[in-house]
């Protein structure tokens, strides 16, 4: 009820007129009491009325908020969802490349295990499948070697002959002086150009030798780390890794493990 007090007030004004009607009251004065009870019920609907609809817009304001406030987390709760997947994702993608590049740095050796044929151990042949040699990784190799140039000048040192004029026509200047000395000069600069322009050159004259490096990739000449075996055993496929190279077969215990 949201008009107790103004009901009670009714109330008691309904009864002050049945007291008096009873103790033999003026009719006026019971008409009177009876009329204000009236009212004051009526009032106290009215009342009652406002104050419901007020709880009730205050109750449908609430619900509305706490909605509201519900899909606000449910979102929350979904942008955190997608943020622990993305973060998953992330420390998913660095743990392969840490492993990647482990395995890069240090590559796997075959674990030791005890495949030695136990005491009165059953043996059975599997068949193998593969067989794959692991060795260490190439190296790079660089030699000097000669190599016949082509000039394109009927074999003419064109390098050698422009030095050798240059160093002829020094050492002939030395010599003599006046005209003599500038025989000298060009005879000095012909003389050395002609023998630069042989310096180097192969037996066919078709050009002049010079060094030059060259490199090529080769195996390295390490011995084999180990073999890497794979076998089928009634079924299922195994790897095993053994210094010496297996045959078409090797001998396995009843759960597929290599004895020897």
């Amino acid at each position: 009820m949201y008009a107790p007090a103004e009901y009670d007030q009714a109330a008691a004004t309904l009864r002050q007129a049945n007291d008096l009607a009873a103790n033999g009251g003026r009719y006026n004065d019971v008409h009177q009491l009876a009329v204000l009870a009236n009212q004051r019920a009526a009032a106290a609907q009215d009342v009652a009325r406002f104050r419901s609809e007020q709880a009730a817009l205050v109750a449908q304001r609430t619900a509305t908020d706490a909605r509201i406030q519900a899909d606000v987390s449910a979102r929350q709760a979904q942008l955190a969802q997608n943020q622990a997947v993305d973060a998953q994702r992330q420390a998913d993608e660095a743990q392969r490349v840490a492993a990647s590049a482990q395995l890069r740095a240090y590559p796997a050796t075959p674990t030791a295990y005890d495949y030695r044929r136990q005491q009165n151990e059953p043996l059975y042949e599997a068949s193998v499948t593969s067989v794959r040699a692991v060795v260490g990784t190439p190296q790079q190799r660089c030699w000097v070697e000669r190599q016949v140039v082509d000039t394109g000048t009927a074999g003419i040192n064109l390098p050698g002959a422009v030095v050798g004029g240059v160093i002829g026509g020094v050492l002939g200047h030395q010599i003599g002086s006046g005209r003599g000395q500038d025989i000298a000069t060009g005879i000095g600069t012909v003389g050395g150009a002609v023998l630069g322009a042989n310096v180097g050159r192969d037996a066919s004259g078709a050009g002049y030798t010079q060094d030059v490096q060259r490199c090529a990739t080769v195996p390295t000449a390490a011995r084999l780390d180990y073999w890497d075996v794979t076998y089928n055993f009634r079924g299922y496929e195994h790897r095993v890794q053994t210094t010496n190279p297996p045959g078409r077969t090797i001998l396995v215990s009843a759960q597929g493990e290599p004895r020897i």
